[in-house]
């Protein structure tokens, strides 16, 4: 039998609640505001990391946040698609998300802590979509299986 794809959900979610952590510690250290696709708030980095807008090298605190909420819902008795759904959402809009970003597309200007949180960010993501997929995959089985 393989592996708990609940327990691999929940620590792709924690992964992902500690990539954003080292991105928003970066971002405020870096002075790397939020600004996709050039849109900015007229925030310093640490109250729009506060505010839930996020930083140039973190996600919003609400997708992190949610990403660990769900993973942990799925640990119940019946099988549900839901929580592997959105955390597969939360890791794609993080990518999408990273690669929006202005300082994503200027490596010459990151300083090695940068670099590091956009790489971080990006593999916790895909992590996360991984799990959030097999996660899914799994509970859709089970509920046929089960004839639910």
């Amino acid at each position: 039998m393989g592996a708990n794809p609940d327990g691999a959900l929940l620590s792709a979610s924690v992964a992902f609640a500690g990539a954003t952590m080292v991105g928003s510690a970066v971002a405020i250290r870096d002075q790397l505001p939020g600004q996709p696709l050039g849109v900015s708030v007229p925030l310093s980095v640490p109250a729009g990391l506060l505010a839930g807008w996020g930083a140039g090298v973190a996600a919003p605190w609400p997708m992190p946040v949610t990403a660990v909420m769900a993973a942990a819902t799925a640990r119940r008795q019946e099988p549900s698609a839901l929580p592997g759904t959105v955390c597969t959402m939360i890791g794609l809009g993080c990518i999408f998300g990273t690669l929006i970003e202005p300082v994503t597309r200027q490596p010459r200007f990151w300083s090695p802590a940068t670099g590091l949180a956009i790489g971080l960010n990006l593999a916790a993501s895909a992590a996360l979509i991984a799990a959030g997929l097999r996660h899914s995959a799994t509970a859709r089985a089970r509920q046929r299986r089960g004839g639910s």
